[in-house]
């Protein structure tokens, strides 16, 4: 959604030309209007940091084990010189903070102010989503990744393949400055970024929320009044009224009378008010808390006025970084570009709550009260269904740090799962996958809080649940967690050899992995082993199994070997996809432990 009040670019870009004068006039104008006390200005430093020893303890935790899984990736600390409890003061006013009508009660302000659908938000959800240690994953630190346009990572190739299956996967033939031309989207969208200074990516990423993946009528250059104009971002697009008429009128305005013009300068008007102004991440695009410069490593910006801060932002919806951040992972992921240089800018801000601010709920723990409490851990939120099966109709799909009550923890055991029978702030009763949510609060001794939910008293305590015997294909499926000793006490094998690979002979303290053998030497059969996860086979599951399924989905080398296709295979959907790399992604990270 976009803001409605369009004299908020206009102001931003005039004190960018007006520079030291206007502030100059601002400071003269107060001192005029308001009364004696009010003649200090608040005065915000800001400077940018690199390196995670630059950011405060409870930053460092969480990056340095994205350090570890993707070595190339840099991070810099942008300190704001904003107070938190400034910032909230400024963002929690009505009108320009939504969530969609049909959220949770609590994440909607009271005010009753709704419009296109949107509610306006609450003063707990806003306050969520904007701290940034909430969405220090693999996933969601997306929207923190820088969006300028690096030559040296995006190439044409990878375009062409984040645009399938979408109505940019065509081409178009247009008439420009007179002459006849075809191109493909791909191929306007990298002329874009070119031109912009922005990352390709964050091109496509804005055109699909904007219009959606099959597009919409303001990009069909057919709508009645406004026949063969375009408007690939919806800028101008205000809710008030028609907004898809809104839209139009402004690409009429501004001649995008075509689609490569319509792309090429909505890229440049867009980066120009934004990304060039120092808004260069997803997460600055939404909340307006940098200056109107892109601010280098080391240097530092100071301003005495308020009105750079707060107002100037792309849309309304607090939850539109964080959708974001999981459509730019996938592309990156999927393009074979998730381990290059990248760099992410993580604000921080004055006098911030000791710990991340938790979504807003009545659910909360008691001394005096047995009720387990749970929350959410996956960075994609979960479904809850109406029965303890992935085949359930999906009732709702809540998302990361989400409370819910638990009110069977052995609800049923399907796909791979133990599931919980929950219980929603909302009364809505459903069932969860257990891997995906970790205990809270509560008086029940047999869990912890830690992500391995299974157990918390569902299964027998010597049973052994990360092996898993297949008598008549001869084949034992392992999680990345299991030993030897359990491969061999789950067979009951009393006689054995374990053999590598290569045939080589190892000794049961060993690790194992894919193309393992397990050989019963009392009958000679011999069970081969396959490990989820390791998709190259050398007993391990890390970075290196990334790049082997990466360089599969590009097609550079293919996985030709059938039980590395079915360790590769992560989250047992029966296909290889960016799904399986997330799945292991959140493996290394300890977001999710690689489960049957």
């Amino acid at each position: 959604m976009k803001e409605k009040n369009n004299k908020v670019s206009k102001k931003r870009i005039n004190y960018k030309k007006l520079g030291i004068l206007t502030i100059f006039i601002v400071v003269i104008l107060n001192i005029i209007v308001v009364p004696i006390k009010s003649f200090a200005s608040t005065k915000y430093t800001q400077t940018l940091k690199s390196g995670i020893d630059k950011f405060p303890k409870e930053y460092q935790e969480y990056l340095k084990k994205l350090k570890q899984q993707h070595p190339n990736w840099s991070f810099d600390a942008y300190y704001t010189g904003i107070s938190w409890s400034e910032l909230i003061e400024n963002e929690k006013d009505h009108g320009h903070n939504r969530v969609i009508n049909s959220a949770d009660e609590l994440w909607k302000c009271d005010c009753g102010n709704i419009a296109s659908g949107y509610a306006c938000a609450s003063e707990g959800i806003i306050k969520y989503y904007l701290d940034p240690r909430n969405f220090l994953d693999d996933v969601s630190i997306f929207q923190f990744l820088e969006i300028s346009y690096n030559p040296n990572v995006h190439k044409l190739e990878g375009i062409e393949k984040s645009v399938k299956n979408t109505f940019l996967d065509d081409e178009v033939t247009f008439t420009l400055n007179g002459n006849k031309k075809t191109m493909k989207y791909s191929e306007i969208i990298l002329e874009a970024a070119k031109q912009s200074n922005m990352s390709p990516y964050s091109i496509r990423t804005k055109i699909i929320q904007e219009v959606g993946s099959k597009g919409s009528n303001s990009v069909t250059g057919t709508y009645p009044g406004y026949e063969g104009y375009y408007n690939f971002f919806n800028y101008g697009a205000y809710d008030n009224g028609n907004a898809i008429a809104n839209g139009l009128a402004k690409a009429k305005e501004l001649g995008w009378d075509n689609q490569y013009t319509s792309i090429i300068e909505g890229a440049k008007l867009v980066s120009n008010s934004y990304t060039n102004a120092g808004q260069n991440t997803a997460y600055f695009y939404k909340w307006d808390v940098v200056g109107n410069s892109i601010l280098k490593p080391g240097k530092t910006q100071t301003f005495i006025d308020k009105s750079y801060f707060f107002r100037h932002q792309y849309m309304t919806n607090v939850q539109d970084p964080k959708s974001q951040s999981k459509t730019l992972f996938n592309l990156y992921a999927n393009t074979g570009i998730l381990n290059e240089k990248l760099n992410f800018i993580i604000p921080i801000y004055n006098n911030m709550p000791e710990k991340p601010v938790e979504l807003p709920t009545n659910i909360k723990p008691s001394e005096n009260d047995d009720t387990l409490i749970y929350y959410v851990t996956d960075s994609d939120g979960i479904n809850v269904r109406n029965k303890p099966s992935t085949s359930g109709e999906k009732i709702c799909a809540i998302p990361k740090n989400t409370k819910v009550i638990v009110l069977d923890k052995n609800a049923g055991n399907a796909n791979g799962y133990v599931w919980f029978k929950i219980k929603l702030e909302n009364g809505k009763i459903g069932y969860v996958a257990s891997d995906y949510i970790a205990y809270y609060s509560g008086k029940d001794t047999n869990t912890n809080n830690s992500n391995n939910n299974n157990n918390g008293g569902n299964n027998k305590p010597n049973e052994i649940t990360n092996v898993k015997i297949d008598k008549n294909k001869l084949n034992i499926t392992i999680t990345p967690e299991a030993t030897a000793k359990q491969i061999i006490e789950k067979t009951g094998i009393k006689k054995y050899t374990i053999t590598d690979a290569k045939g080589n002979k190892i000794d049961i303290n060993s690790p194992v992995g894919t193309g393992y053998k397990i050989i019963n030497n009392d009958n000679k059969q011999a069970y081969t082993v396959i490990k989820i996860g390791d998709s190259n086979g050398d007993a391990k599951v890390n970075s290196a199994d990334l790049l082997t399924i990466q360089k599969h989905l590009l097609g550079v080398k293919k996985i030709t070997d059938n039980n590395k296709n079915i360790s590769s295979d992560a989250n047992g959907d029966g296909k290889i996809n960016s799904a399986d790399l997330l799945k292991i992604q959140k493996h290394l990270l300890n977001v999710s432990k690689i489960k049957f």
